[in-house]
């Protein structure tokens, strides 16, 4: 598992794209490792039968040789668990704090795509990359960095065809032993350091291979035997040391690594990505603040978050309606958590070798490890020789092929290492904006001279307001865990934004201009408001104040509010009384 962000998140476990890479950094190490002990006990022999200058020899190639294989150890131990922290990968713009309002400097560029629905692509300029790019056609929609290192790559390899030439030239046109040991010197040294050029400096990696370069390279391999052939008297002899075949074994070798290199590339190569979009407009007119409906799309942006993982802001802006009357407009700009593609699974060497896509990367991984070995056997072999205390000149080809066969292991590991740290993710993008004219009104509901209740209030009116809403799928690539994360493909989802488009058009429509009390005691004082009204609406007095009694009556077993009307006869001897009566006229009973 190499991406983990909770016990609970299941759909973000992303399998260890370096896990093949791995074997391969643990090979190397083991035989430097090895070969750095053994060099080591080579140098202990040494020691203890003689002391001098060459005794240190084996000692420096047995720490190096260590050195190196802790190295590649350290390297593949650091990446035999990979975790996507939260917050990684980063986001395809700079993300707005909770709260915050406006936009990051790169939201334009991204909302400028989703308009136009096409994906900038930075054109290839200068003749080597249109001869790359009109041989390698997907080569233009590859990831940045990709080309990058494309660019580059070819531009050394067609450097390499040309320097083998210069040399194939040189060794047919030089007699002199002492002439050709120091073109093969030359040209031994510059291959190897045409290798060791840093393939991860992106836009800053310069054309190797010029106008003036090709032609200095060509006056090299015609004059270059001439020069040498008249400054040889004035050069001192190499002791026999003649680099000439290793120059032309290394750059062989040079060359079918940049092939390799570039069919795993082509391998990895997908179709065109589609860039359809997909946009709903409406026009909407409501009877309320516009940022109405922005508060309802936070609230369907976040039942839409995977995982329960917050959704990546890169634009918000809340419509303003200060005035009276004026114009307003807003937007809100939102990625859903990037999630790893379908199609990523664990990937064993068994594995590699079997897809074309991963075979050939496989094999770029096996001749660095190849060349490693080449080179400790090299490096072991001068240490067995300066132990046995053979300390001719010629010895120095074995660090000369050592060297060479080094620097091609550097070249085929990085350039492998680049192609096993892609990371391929899936994330749904949202864009709504919303923008209109308002005004200001009041609103009364109830009859202004016979109601006695009346609501009023002031309503934002906002009539024909355009409603716009873009959903796409986001196909996106990331070279290691902290690296930039680039769009490589963009699917509108029409079914996602309609139905957006509906839920929020809906909502907008559905706002009330009306101000009404909702709770239960408002509702039991407006019935005992109407009921006053009805009261005072009829003819006969007593009826009237009794509705007003019966409407204000808290309920039974609370005394009432007001005195109860007095009895039309007499409690104690029944004879009809006068309502105006305080004695019963038959038995003098007080009547209240």
């Amino acid at each position: 598992m190499a991406y983990e962000y909770g016990s609970s998140a299941q759909r973000l476990d992303f399998p260890n794209p370096y896990r093949v890479e791995n074997v391969f950094r643990m090979a190397a190490a083991v035989i430097l490792v090895c070969g750095g002990l053994y060099a080591l006990f080579v140098a202990r022999t040494g020691l203890s039968a003689h002391l001098e200058g060459w005794s240190l020899a084996p000692i420096i190639i047995g720490v190096g040789m260590l050195a190196g294989g802790i190295k590649h150890a350290a390297t593949a131990l650091s990446r035999l668990r990979f975790f996507f922290g939260r917050g990684k990968p980063e986001g395809l713009a700079g993300e707005l704090a909770e709260g915050q309002t406006g936009e990051k400097p790169d939201a334009p560029k991204l909302k400028a795509t989703m308009r136009g629905g096409a994906i900038a692509v930075e054109e290839p300029t200068g003749a080597l990359n249109g001869l790359l790019y009109s041989m390698v056609r997907p080569l233009i929609w590859a990831p940045q960095p990709i080309q990058w290192v494309a660019q580059l790559q070819f531009r050394t390899g067609l450097t390499l065809i040309v320097v083998l030439v210069a040399l194939l030239v040189t060794m047919l046109g030089v007699s002199e032993a002492n002439d050709l040991a120091w073109l093969g010197l030359f040209f031994f040294v510059y291959t190897a350091a045409l290798l060791f050029i840093p393939l991860e400096r992106g836009a800053l990696a310069r054309t190797h291979l010029g106008p003036g370069g090709l032609i200095g390279l060509v006056l090299v391999a015609v004059l270059a035997p001439v020069l040498i052939h008249n400054l040889s008297p004035h050069l001192r002899t190499l002791g026999g040391v003649d680099l000439s075949g290793q120059a032309l074994l290394l750059l062989i070798c040079a060359i079918a690594a940049v092939v390799v290199f570039f069919i795993a590339l082509l391998r990895q190569m997908v179709a065109p990505p589609q860039t359809i979009m997909a946009c709903e407009i409406a026009t909407v007119s409501m009877n309320a603040p516009p940022n109405q409906v922005l508060v309802e799309l936070d609230r369907e942006m976040q039942r839409g978050w995977i995982e329960q993982i917050p959704n990546r802001r890169y634009a918000r802006q809340i419509p303003q309606t200060l005035g009276a009357s004026g114009s307003f407009n807003g937007e809100l700009l939102e990625e859903t958590q990037p999630m790893p593609r379908d199609d990523m699974r664990k990937i064993t060497l068994q594995d590699a070798l079997r897809e074309p896509r991963y075979r050939w990367l496989t094999l770029l991984s096996g001749l660095g490890v190849l060349y490693t070995l080449a080179s400790a056997v090299a490096l072991l072999l001068f240490a067995h020789k300066v132990s046995m205390r053979f300390t001719e000149p010629v010895i120095w080809e074995y660090i000369c092929f050592a060297g060479g066969m080094f620097s091609l292991a550097t070249f085929c590991l990085r350039a492998g290492h680049i192609l096993w740290s892609r990371f391929d993710f899936t994330s749904r993008l949202t864009w709504v904006e919303v923008d209109g004219n308002f005004q200001r009104s009041n609103t009364a509901i109830g009859a202004q001279f016979t109601d006695r209740v009346r609501t009023e209030k002031e309503i934002i009116s906002v009539n024909d307001m355009t409603l716009r809403v873009w959903v796409a799928e986001v196909d996106s690539v990331t070279f290691g865990a902290d690296s930039q994360r680039r769009m490589i493909g963009l699917r509108g989802r029409p079914d996602l934004a309609s139905s957006l488009r509906e839920h929020l058009q809906r909502f907008a429509e559905g706002q009330s201009s009306v101000d009404m009390p909702a709770s239960r005691a408002d509702m039991e004082k407006i019935a005992a408001m109407n009921s006053m009204n009805r009261a005072s609406a009829g003819a006969d007095p007593r009826a009237a104040l009794q509705g007003v009694v019966d409407a204000v009556a808290p309920g039974p077993g609370t005394p009432p509010a007001f005195a109860a009307p007095r009895p039309s006869a007499c409690p104690k001897c029944q004879h009809p009384v006068s309502p105006t009566a305080k004695f019963c006229p038959e038995c003098g009973n007080p009547l209240g």
